[in-house]
């Protein structure tokens, strides 16, 4: 029978169930959840549960994950966490406090509460030029979707050409053809589509 063990799997992050395959001063394992080989310490792996509030539009909510001690996060991080539907959802680390104070960066085991916002899918603001006036919109998109700058988007029956992009960081993308993912986004300034006029088909005179 194969030894079983607890560890920390890097592709799961977090403790599960390993197969020992060599033994050594270095462990060669396998996860059973996720098959990935890898070596462990034996007596040096050490894990610990991050406390993390995650915000999704004007909710917040808490959970916990399982990381490896020593192991370093950092603002923009992005990991994977439980719904409360039960499906993964992905976060965006947005701070970070370690012992009482905001940090950029800091190890494991020297955090205390990690901040994040949910972008698996995010709300997109619009600010829709009508001419004298500005129509706002808002609907739900996934977080990985791509907005191009000069592209047509279509919601429900409004069709849209986006003209310049806020990013969340506090910059601006403007020139045509940038690709920026939902979940950078602050607001779309758009204007409305508007048909090309049809060339009308000239048909010669045949010759007599």
């Amino acid at each position: 029978m194969p030894e079983i063990l607890e560890a920390y799997c890097p592709e799961c992050g977090d403790l599960t169930t390993h197969i020992l395959l060599r033994g050594g001063s270095n462990h060669v394992v396998r996860c059973r959840d996720c098959k990935t080989i890898h070596t462990i310490t034996p007596g040096r792996e050490r894990s610990c549960r991050l406390r993390v509030v995650v915000s999704r539009g004007e909710t917040t909510r808490r959970c916990t994950i399982t990381r490896r001690v020593g192991e370093e996060i950092c603002m923009g991080d992005e990991f994977v966490v439980e719904g409360v539907d039960g499906e993964p959802r992905i976060v965006r680390v947005t701070s970070i406090e370690s012992h009482e104070r905001r940090v950029r960066c800091a190890e494991v085991g020297e955090i205390d509460t990690v901040w994040a916002r949910d972008v698996s899918s995010v709300l997109l603001k619009i600010s829709l030029n009508l001419g004298a006036v500005t129509k706002p919109i808002k609907y739900m998109v996934p977080g990985e979707k791509e907005l191009v700058i000069g592209r047509e988007e279509r919601y429900k029956n409004i069709v849209y050409v986006v003209n310049k992009i806020k990013l969340r960081d506090g910059g601006f993308a403007w020139r045509k053809g940038r690709k920026v993912f939902a979940k950078d986004v602050k607001r779309v300034f758009a204007s409305l589509a508007t048909d090309k006029p049809r060339q009308q088909r000239t048909h010669p005179e045949k010759s007599l």
